[in-house]
């Protein structure tokens, strides 16, 4: 006889989120997790600064080496910089390129690297197993350390990098930022966004190759990130290992101050279906200012979700956008704050006048509470989901590293910005944002410009 007693999948599937949603009625959801990362910091004999967080939940181990070795750091050879991370996997003194593809896919570990204005970075993942993790160091190390630079290689990765370089040029929102770069950041490293030009790849020799590398990758120039399933005495021997390797002796030299920014609105026709139009302000915050994280949260606060100021405006009441986002970007010697959107090209100039309009407001008004507490919660949020995995936690370490955040920052990042109140918010803006300094660029077809359509609401 059949048990009527028995249930579905489906009523216990609905039975547990009933469970689910009762378990949490009368929680505070305003209420913040509290972070409780350990992260321990020191430096090496040879002056190499790390930073390290033990995680025993997964067998794998994140290591990520930050070389001052950006494309600012190349300004007599604009390329140079470049070149010289990516040739890094060509080959060592010990093996091939094939070899060493070979050696780390057998080992299961992954290497990748980036370059950016300010810094060249290598990462490696590898499984904790001893074993394994030692050999895939031996060759991660090499390869930092130990670079061959073949001539042939160097012959074949020249013209990838001018042809990356041109089909950036090519994207609308690419060329808005590099105009935007050139113009705030005149005669300054900054100024060239894609941190190299075809002239300048051309003339890099394999000569200039060693002597950047020499000096750029030495261990003295390095910040250097480790999380995963090792003890500090293991991650103390892995720091040492590296930096003992590497060149010895150079750091890179301080940034001069980026000059006085002067507004302009820059137009540039390039065919194509919509405009990319960006609005930037010239913002000399350092990342580990107080009043930093303020302004952050009124950058969430104008256009960092669908609820935003300016994506209310822009596509939920008049349908122009699919997103328009804003951005707060610390530099050494400088920063700025961006907003970003693309839109069809009739309505770029009137789009333009919009968004200035409503940031001007929103300069002088500033948030409401409500605002305010909804961006906290999508901040307290994008932390969380990023200290919840090893590779996104040693990024997310990499980056407060390199901004010279205290080693309890992530612990009391949530803290700091529930304590920020609307009054904070509003005038570091009036302080620190200047519309009479923005740049405004926009890429996209010469089209006869239209008002802007009524709106839905």
């Amino acid at each position: 006889m059949p048990d009527t007693t028995s249930t579905s999948p489906q009523s216990n599937l609905a039975s547990s989120i009933g469970s689910n949603l009762l378990s949490i009625q009368g929680l505070d959801l305003d209420q913040f997790a509290t972070l409780h990362t350990s992260v321990q910091g020191w430096t090496t004999k040879a002056g190499t600064g790390v930073k390290f967080i033990e995680a025993r939940g997964l067998p794998i181990v994140d290591v990520v080496l930050r070389f001052k070795a950006g494309t600012t750091q190349d300004t007599d050879q604009s390329g140079l910089a470049a070149l010289t991370l990516y040739m890094l996997d060509e080959g060592s003194q010990r093996h091939t390129a094939a070899q060493h593809a070979e050696h780390l896919e057998h080992l299961g570990a992954i290497t990748k690297k980036e370059i950016g204005l300010e810094h060249a970075t290598l990462s490696l993942r590898s499984l904790g197993n001893k074993a394994r993790l030692d050999a895939a160091l031996e060759l991660f190390i090499d390869l930092a350390a130990h670079p061959a630079f073949p001539p042939p290689a160097l012959d074949k990765i020249k013209p990838q990098l001018q042809r990356l370089n041109a089909s950036q040029e090519r994207q609308p929102e690419v060329r808005a930022r590099s105009e935007a770069f050139r113009h705030l950041f005149n005669g300054h490293p900054y100024g060239n966004y894609l941190g190299s030009t075809h002239q300048g790849i051309a003339a890099v020799t394999v000569q200039d190759l060693r002597r950047f590398h020499q000096r750029a990758y030495a261990a003295s120039n390095l910040e250097m990130v480790m999380v995963g399933d090792l003890s500090l005495s293991e991650a103390q021997a892995i720091a040492q290992r590296i930096s003992q390797a590497l060149p010895q002796g150079w750091t890179a030299a301080e940034l001069p101050p980026v000059p006085v920014a002067t507004s302009a609105t820059i137009n540039i026709e390039q065919p194509g279906a919509s405009t990319a139009i960006l609005l930037a302000l010239p913002m000399d915050v350092p990342a580990n200012d107080p009043e930093f994280p303020r302004l952050t949260l009124a950058s969430e606060v104008l256009a960092g979700g669908f609820e935003s100021r300016l994506m209310t405006e822009l596509r939920q009441r008049r349908g122009l956008t699919y997103s328009v986002r804003s951005t707060v970007k610390p530099l050494n010697a400088g920063g700025v704050f961006v907003v970003e959107w693309e839109i069809a090209p009739q309505y770029a100039q009137a789009s333009q006048t919009l968004v200035e309009t409503l940031l001007r407001e929103f300069i002088d008004s500033g948030p409401t509470q409500a605002q305010l507490q909804l961006a906290r919660k999508q901040l307290a949020g994008d932390l969380l989901r990023a200290v919840a995995q090893n590779q996104s936690l040693a990024s997310l370490l990499t980056e407060v590293t390199h901004q010279r955040q205290p080693d309890d920052h992530l612990n009391t990042y949530v803290e700091r910005i529930s304590a920020i109140t609307p009054a904070d918010v509003r005038s570091v803006m009036q302080r620190r944002l200047h519309l009479e300094q923005k740049v405004l660029v926009s890429v996209g077809p010469d089209v006869e410009q239209q008002p802007l359509p009524p709106t839905d609401q």
